[in-house]
């Protein structure tokens, strides 16, 4: 496919709401490129030659104040490669890493290895609300739990969970191309981890599990908590994870929860992103 390569000039303290309105947006065809030594960083972003979305373009400078520096017609394979260019494996936390070239072995001595084949900053795992729900999940004792991951993406925290112990793990995405890619990803990660699609709690099969997890920007987060089944799907034991909050929605996420009979457990936080777990008050 031909795409138009949109090039901005960015300024770094304006990354992570960029990101935010990327993920409010549905919008993964993008990467964001440091340049230490020079202390440059460019955002790159992709729209179909077919079918361009200009007024996405048009808010995003507007809302930002975005420099475009150059716009060329370029074909897909050409752009993953140069993104691919700036990957590398890494150390998601303790004991588990990523390799986002499945295509090239990659081994380390006494850790797990995950392979993806990247696709977004929040495909890869390499956004730090991605890494704050791992370290919540390592911090849970899994063995032989039932976690159930909403808006689960390229599956990355349901093979964690699977990694970590757990016995059952169901992972449910609205977007039927994410599901794909997640089913795509654990069949290549040799796991049993059941895909599906699901918008918010409508179509999910596990009940009650001992685990919720979801990584998704604090209005998505809202709406499951919202959702008619949410208190069919969860009981007192129930650790529920939520990740993808940006500091200024923390407390709109915790008055929300006490509104639904949840408190809080623990916070951790990789600035400006902030995950919390929760457990209905006793």
């Amino acid at each position: 496919m031909r795409y138009y390569e949109y090039l901005f000039s960015i300024t770094k303290n304006i990354e992570d709401d960029l990101i935010e309105t990327f993920f409010d947006y549905n919008f993964k065809d993008y990467y964001i490129d440091e340049d230490v030594k020079n202390g440059i960083t460019t955002l790159k972003m992709y729209l179909s030659a077919e079918n361009p979305n200009e007024e996405f373009i048009n808010l995003l400078m507007e809302k930002f104040s975005l420099e475009l520096l150059s716009k060329e017609l370029v074909i897909e394979k050409d752009w993953l490669r140069a993104w691919l260019d700036t990957l590398s494996p890494f150390e998601l936390i303790e004991g588990i890493w990523i390799n986002p070239f499945p295509e090239e072995p990659f081994e380390k001595e006494d850790v797990e290895v995950l392979h993806i084949v990247p696709g977004s900053a929040f495909g890869t795992g390499l956004h730090a609300t991605t890494k704050l729900a791992s370290k919540m999940l390592k911090k849970i004792d899994l063995k032989d739990k039932t976690v159930l991951d909403i808006g689960c993406g390229t599956g990355i925290l349901s093979m964690v969970s699977k990694l970590l112990g757990a016995k059952e793990v169901q992972g449910y995405d609205y977007d039927r191309i994410a599901v794909e890619k997640a089913k795509d990803t654990i069949k290549m990660n040799n796991m049993n981890i059941e895909i599906g699609v699901s918008d918010f709690l409508d179509n999910v099969k596990i009940y009650k599990p001992d685990v919720l997890v979801s990584n998704m920007v604090a209005e998505l987060l809202i709406g499951i908590m919202n959702h008619e089944n949410f208190n069919y799907f969860i009981t007192d034991k129930t650790e529920i994870i939520f990740s993808g909050v940006i500091f200024h929605k923390e407390k709109l996420m915790i008055e929300k929860a006490k509104e639904k009979g949840l408190e809080l457990r623990e916070r951790m936080e990789e600035e400006p992103w902030i995950a919390l777990r929760f457990q209905k008050k006793i």
